[in-house]
């Protein structure tokens, strides 16, 4: 990491965090992973059994609270979403390291789509369009392959939308 980057991402409080993220996800995570990105892919998965969202709409919420950019859904049918990541994070993680992967949020929205549905959720890359800033995600749910019910794991999901919403009022 050059000095130029460092003083850009100390900058404010809010990039302080930037900065920590960054160290670690774009500079420390490739070294000890090499050349087997995927993990990245199965950790975000895991993340998601670990943090059982209870609604489509706390998936968002999630990613806002978890410094991974704003996920927007913009397109959906029975099989398919198609969502958008964008935002500070991203924006920076693609400006300063061109390999900057997005599988840790890939395999974290494909987890969580399979666990709120029942069914076999995968989700790729489609697009990451460095001018823009904007990384495309394509979910693809398999609705005649259901999931066994004892892989969703047994806990309280987080109601995220319900927190925020009683966080506002108060």
């Amino acid at each position: 990491m050059d000095a130029k980057l460092f003083h850009e991402l100390m900058d404010s409080n809010k990039q302080t965090a930037l900065f920590g993220y960054a160290l670690i996800r774009d500079y420390l995570l490739p070294d000890l992973i090499g050349d087997n990105a995927n993990i990245l892919y199965w950790s975000g998965k895991k993340l998601a059994r670990e943090f059982l969202l209870a609604a489509e709409e706390d998936l968002p919420l999630f990613f806002q609270q978890a410094n991974w950019g704003k996920l927007q859904k913009t397109k959906s049918d029975k099989k398919q979403q198609i969502f958008k990541l964008e935002g500070t994070i991203v924006k920076q993680r693609l400006t300063n390291n061109p390999q900057a992967d997005f599988l840790l949020e890939a395999g974290f929205i494909a987890e969580t789509i399979q666990n709120q549905n029942g069914f076999i959720s995968e989700t790729i890359i489609k697009d990451i369009d460095k001018r823009k800033n904007v990384v495309t995600f394509l979910n693809q749910l398999d609705r005649n392959d259901k999931i066994d019910p004892n892989l969703i794991p047994e806990q309280d999901p987080l109601h995220l939308t319900e927190l925020t919403e009683k966080s506002n009022k108060e």
